[in-house]
This record gives C-alpha cells, structure tokens and sequence, in this order.
C-alpha cells in the first residue's frame, strides 16, 4: 500500500512539475518573441538615437532566448517578464533623445544661416581692402563645408550627425567672426 501511495507521489509530483515546465515554456515563447517583434519596431530609430540603451535591451532579449534554448524554461520565463518594460523605456527614451536632437536642429538651422550670410558679407568687405587675416578665407570655407555637410547630414534622416555636424559649423562661424574682429553673433556692415 505504501508502495502503492509513494508511486501516485511520484507520478502527481512528475506530471505537476511537468504541467509548470510547459507553463513556463509556453509562457516565456510568446514572451519572447512578443519582446524580439517589440523591439524590431523600435530597433533602428532606437540604435541611432540610443545605442547603449539599445544594445542593453537585444542582450537580455538574447539571454533570455539563450535560456530558453537551453531548455531552462523557468530561468527564460523569469527574464521574459522584465523585456516589455525595458522596450517601453528604450522607445521613451528614443523619443526623448530624437525631440531632444529635433530641437536642437531647429535651433541651429535656424541661425546658421544668418552667421553664414554676416561672416560672408565681413569676409568679402576685408577681402576687398586687402586685410583680411591670414588663414580666414580657409576658416570661413570649412565653416560653410561643415553647414553642408550638416544639411545634407539631415538630408538623409541623420539627425544626430546632423546635429553634430551644424553645431561644428557653428562654433567654426563663431571662431571666424571672432578672428576677423567682430563680437560673435553681433557683426555689423563695415563702413566703406
């Protein structure tokens, strides 16, 4: 009669553990390809914007798969549960970081322009009483080189080199008007 007791143990302890290993196995299937669909949705605009952050989700996407794939269907069960947060808060932060670098664009894009047009009208007035300093001409071309680069950098759905690029055409349109002596961002029409 033990005998008897102690074999259903076994076999309802068997089939019970068996039952779990199939709930986390199905459980953390659809967790996980519900998590690699999730991310694909976000992963380009994510690794540009983001790359850290992105890199960090598609590695536990992966563990957890690994898991998986190893037949530890709780272990992948477990982290399956903490992926469609971590997609939730790299699409938060793609979106904040592309606002971010939209804003920023907006700005630049639109002074550049402006400092482009005063540091050209400065250039060519010293240019043409012969006293421009030694070097500015160069300056002034990689400035208006940086600013197309940039554009064309936007052009191309690039916005964070774009943003990069535009703030070094900045600083370099800065350092021209400061080297043809003018106060940045407050040059004024020479006198003829």
């Amino acid at each position: 009669m033990k005998t008897k007791l102690i074999a259903i143990v076994i076999v309802a302890g068997m089939m019970f553990f068996s039952a779990c290993s199939n709930a986390h196995k199905t459980d953390a299937d659809a967790a996980i390809k519900s998590a690699q669909t999730s991310y694909a949705a976000v992963a380009d605009e994510a690794n540009e914007y983001v790359p850290d952050q992105s890199k960090a989700v598609q590695a536990a996407i992966q563990s957890a798969k690994d898991s998986f794939d190893k037949g530890d269907y709780e272990a992948a069960d477990d982290a399956s549960k903490t992926l469609a947060g971590k997609i939730q808060d790299l699409t938060k932060a793609k979106d904040a970081k592309k606002a971010d670098l939209t804003a920023q664009w907006n700005d630049l894009s639109g002074s550049i322009p402006g400092l482009v047009t005063e540091d050209q009208k400065k250039v060519d007035a010293l240019t043409k009483r012969h006293k421009l300093p030694k070097g500015a001409a160069d300056s002034f071309a990689s400035a208006k080189q940086s600013w197309a680069d940039a554009s064309a950098a936007f052009a191309s759905g690039k916005l964070p080199d774009a943003v990069a690029k535009a703030t070094e055409a900045k600083t370099k349109l800065t350092d021209v008007q400061t080297a043809l002596g003018a106060k940045p961002g407050a040059m004024v029409e020479p006198n003829s």
